[in-house]
């Protein structure tokens, strides 16, 4: 699904097809915009730590709060990646156009709803989730996949691109085997599968991994009270 407008680029009028779903994005075309929002909310912090630093934690987590020209600046950043348009030019463009796309990628901000997806399909061959528990992967796996909470911390932090390394570790076609050697040039393949799939993972490996973090510990427990019977 996606919204076409028109707009004056390079002195002719072409129309720009702009995505307004998460499985019209691909993670490469999501991180990218979540770099420019994420640049627009530090350059703020920077500036208010510099006029006041006892006014705002940078430790909180939170993103400050723009004001109207760092937001603007910020919406014309974003109209320049969407259509393509060089920044110098969004100026000229209606500002009813402005306000449509920045209306429609108000999807952003709205949480995914979680469907349950196990599998998906890219350059025609089908890639699936890690099985339940990880009962076909390696404790190596285990080992990457329970560095998911500092993956997640650098997506909030606009660095969406280690989700194509850390899928392309885990998810594989029926009956392949892992090559390390593979992971590079499958997570450049996999920078294109789209958001609605990554989210999918990002859910799906998030329970997996808790289920294991509390099965590891009872299994440590077990085995440390067996060698002090």
């Amino acid at each position: 699904m996606s919204i076409t407008i028109s707009i004056n680029k390079q002195g002719k009028e072409q129309d720009v097809e702009i995505p307004v779903d998460w499985k019209d994005m691909t993670i490469k075309y999501f991180g990218q915009l979540a770099t420019i929002i994420s640049k627009h909310h530090n350059d703020a912090q920077e500036e208010k730590n510099e006029e006041a630093s006892q006014e705002y934690d940078p430790f909180s987590g939170q993103k400050i709060e723009l004001d109207d020209m760092q937001l603007l600046s910020m919406n014309q950043d974003i109209f320049a990646y969407v259509t393509g348009l060089p920044r110098e030019e969004v100026k000229l463009v209606e500002n009813h156009k402005i306000a449509k796309v920045l209306e429609v990628m108000g999807m952003l901000s709205e949480e995914y709803k979680y469907k349950g997806v196990r599998s998906f399909v890219i350059e025609g061959e089908e890639y699936f989730f890690p099985s339940e528990f990880f009962k076909r992967e390696t404790f190596g796996d285990y080992i990457e996949s329970t560095q998911l909470d500092m993956y997640i911390k650098d997506m909030q932090n606009g660095r969406f691109d280690v989700l194509p390394e850390q899928m392309a570790i885990l998810c594989r076609k029926k009956d392949e085997v892992y090559h390390e050697d593979d992971i590079p040039e499958k997570a450049k393949k996999f920078s294109n599968i789209t958001m609605d799939i990554a989210w999918e993972f990002a859910f799906f490996l998030t329970n997996q991994s808790e289920k294991l973090q509390k099965l590891f510990p009872t299994s440590f427990h077990l085995n440390k009270d067996e060698q002090e019977a």
